[in-house]
């Protein structure tokens, strides 16, 4: 009996200790970011966005857009963005929302602009509201419903346990 707890706990000890490891990794991103090394930053998140990390999925695309670190690239923030998205980061929703909004690296489109600021904005965001209500202004109501059926579908595809917002 004794020997069956020791297997449970080192196979609980093995599955744990690699996400902490990741936490305590994306941890020193946001720790040298906040220094404003960004140059180190950028560094540090890019495996950890490589290997699917959500959030250092989300702020690889901050760094992209803002180029931190990097030059800046809004067509590869977009694609960060979105993997970010995907995995149901509402601060990734918020930036899509607006690259849908301004139609600078995808076309503009009203639709999914309001469907990225409606998840983000039921998902908590603090201003995706605004932009949601700014946007609707825009959409007649056949466009309106398409929209918010498409931010619900969003939300029902969202990953169970998945962040809502970056820290």
């Amino acid at each position: 009996m004794r020997k069956m707890g020791i297997v449970a706990l080192a196979a609980l000890l093995a599955w744990a200790l690699p996400a902490r490891a990741e936490e305590d990794a994306f941890d020193k991103v946001i720790h040298v970011y906040g220094c404003a090394d960004y140059p180190k930053a950028f560094g540090l998140v890019v495996p950890l966005a490589e290997s699917g990390h959500a959030l250092a999925q989300y702020q690889m695309g901050l760094m992209l857009e803002q180029g931190q670190g990097t030059p800046a690239n809004l067509a590869e923030a977009y694609k960060w963005y979105k993997k970010a998205a995907d995995q149901g980061i509402a601060d990734a929703y918020f930036a899509l929302g607006q690259i849908y909004h301004r139609g600078v690296v995808v076309p503009k489109d009203a639709i999914q602009a309001f469907a990225a600021f409606d998840v983000a904005a039921r998902l908590g965001h603090a201003v995706s509201g605004d932009w949601r209500g700014m946007v609707s202004n825009t959409l007649n109501e056949e466009q309106l419903v398409k929209a918010q059926k498409m931010a619900t579908d969003l939300l029902a595809k969202r990953p169970a346990g998945a962040l809502d917002r970056i820290r």
